[in-house]
């Protein structure tokens, strides 16, 4: 194979509408071949009958006015009057006298001789019974070939003395052709099958160039989104391809579908990335504090520890162990969320009674709510239904949120756990828990952050925290196939809400 041939292979691989014009171009060729192969035969076929209806009774005629003529042994003279009588009446018919036996015994003597000396009756007697359809083909004695003809028997028909065997279209007709360009016609002929094929195979190649072009607008948008390195959504498709339920439309309509989910999922998967980037500098930054306040404070108590009184040895240790237990604290919770967001992690479904567990977990954080000098109330439905959820992530997460609000909400504010029905819902058919406070609340650029990982409010007023506790919540949340929201006002509090299916928690 030449260099020059594999640039030509290579286009051929690459393009569908190559293929297709040479498969297109493969079957015309195949055509045109079978079209020759079939065509010929029957052309002559159908000649051979029209000229074998129309000459039908040449021979019976010649037979009636020549009925006296012995085909054993006839009079020479008188038969070749005959030939020459029939040659000008019509030159392509060449007459034979045949006994009753086949035997050719008497032919015009112009022309080559004959090469076969007996003639086969059955053809002839089935031509004259008239039992078979045309054409009916017997020999040609001059040329041995298969030829159409008229028969007539003489005499008797019954029995007859011979008969007159006219070969029609013979020797003469060949030349006759030959001589009168009989080619030159089959070539107009052939130029006009041929000029046929040719329109036929440029029409088909404008259909096949609308249809693979459609084809390689697609292509082309497919590759402009793989360029664009799948985030920028499908391009926008040619005013040619639109609308059309073709396999081609609905292979757009596919391609633009999964254009826009990739587009999402990388676009999902940046922001994965990104949070996780700012979770590991957030950690790292939320670790060492600790670790270095810790470090700090154990080594003064080893350096000082004999000039130190012991109410001083006392304030270190003390610091050291708050330093400890955030450490400690931080460490679980990432822990924590690590175990939630692991593939294998699913909860366990039992049913319980969410008002008891909120009940239950207002009371123990009633203490703590005195101490800060705040208000912690409960307000139960006791129409609200057994829920079916694993009821330690649901008591974490409540737990959570009382923490939260706990946290960002000043001496002589108040904290709400609200337990009932979606009031949006009037079928009361999703179970609403809610967590009230009347703290600082959230400005509008902080709420759609405030779910993220290790994301802290920044603020000076805003108490210290590992920014996960929400990231738990919110992980929770999709666990149970629940919809967490907040709604919060800069100066009048916030209220977190989680709404469950009241028919059954469904898992993630």
């Amino acid at each position: 194979m030449t260099r020059r041939a594999i640039p030509v292979l290579t286009a051929i691989r690459s393009s569908l509408y190559l293929r297709l014009t040479l498969v297109l171009l493969g079957l015309f060729v195949l055509l045109a071949l079978a079209a020759v192969l079939i065509a010929r035969p029957v052309a002559l076929a159908y000649q051979q009958e029209v000229a074998q209806r129309i000459n039908r009774d040449v021979a019976m005629y010649i037979a009636n006015d020549h009925a006296t003529i012995d085909p054993a042994s006839p009079d020479r003279r008188r038969v070749d009057e005959l030939f020459k009588r029939v040659m000008i009446v019509n030159p392509t018919v060449e007459v034979y006298l045949l006994d009753a036996t086949g035997r050719v015994t008497a032919y015009a003597e112009e022309g080559d001789p004959v090469r076969v000396a007996a003639v086969d009756l059955a053809p002839l007697r089935a031509f004259i019974g008239g039992s078979q359809a045309l054409p009916i083909m017997a020999v040609n004695p001059r040329t041995g070939a298969s030829t159409a003809f008229s028969a007539a028997p003489i005499g008797d028909p019954a029995a007859p003395r011979g008969y007159v065997y006219a070969v029609l279209g013979g020797m003469a007709v060949d030349a006759a052709m030959t001589a009168s360009g009989g080619r030159g016609r089959l070539t107009i002929v052939l130029a006009a099958f041929i000029a046929c094929l040719a329109f036929l195979l440029v029409t088909g190649l404008l259909l096949f160039r609308a249809l693979t072009g459609r084809l390689q607008r697609l292509t082309d948008r497919v590759e402009a989104f793989r360029a664009g390195g799948f985030a920028g959504g499908p391009p926008p498709a040619d005013t040619r391809d639109r609308g059309g339920e073709d396999e081609i439309a609905r292979l757009r309509e596919a391609f633009d579908a999964m254009a826009l989910r990739i587009a999402a999922q990388v676009r999902e998967l940046e922001s994965i990335d990104r949070v996780r980037r700012e979770a590991v500098l957030n950690a790292s930054h939320d670790l060492r504090t600790p670790l270095a306040a810790l470090q700090g404070y154990l080594q003064t108590l080893q350096l000082k520890s004999e000039s130190l009184t012991p109410e001083q040895r006392m304030h270190y240790v003390d610091v050291a162990q708050r330093h400890a237990t955030r450490l400690r604290g931080l460490v679980e919770q990432m822990f924590e969320l690590a175990k939630l967001d692991a593939p294998e992690t699913a909860p366990r479904i039992e049913t319980f009674s969410l008002p008891e567990l909120v009940g239950d977990i207002a009371q123990k954080y009633q203490l703590h709510a005195t101490r800060q000098r705040l208000k912690l109330t409960a307000s139960i439905d006791p129409g609200v239904p057994p829920l079916a959820a694993d009821i330690g992530m649901v008591e974490r997460l409540v737990e959570n949120l009382v923490d939260n609000a706990l946290k960002f909400t000043p001496a002589g504010g108040s904290i709400a756990l609200e337990v009932g029905f979606d009031p949006s819902r009037p079928q009361r058919d999703t179970i609403e828990l809610a967590v009230t406070d009347t703290g600082r609340g959230l400005a509008p650029d902080e709420l759609p952050r405030i779910f993220d990982r290790f994301y802290r409010v920044d603020r000076a007023d805003a108490p210290g925290g590992s920014g996960l506790g929400l990231a738990i919540v919110k992980r929770i949340a999709e666990l149970h196939g629940a919809d967490v929201a907040v709604a919060s006002d800069p100066g009048a509090g916030s209220r977190f809400s989680v709404r469950f299916a009241a028919g059954g928690v469904k898992q993630a």
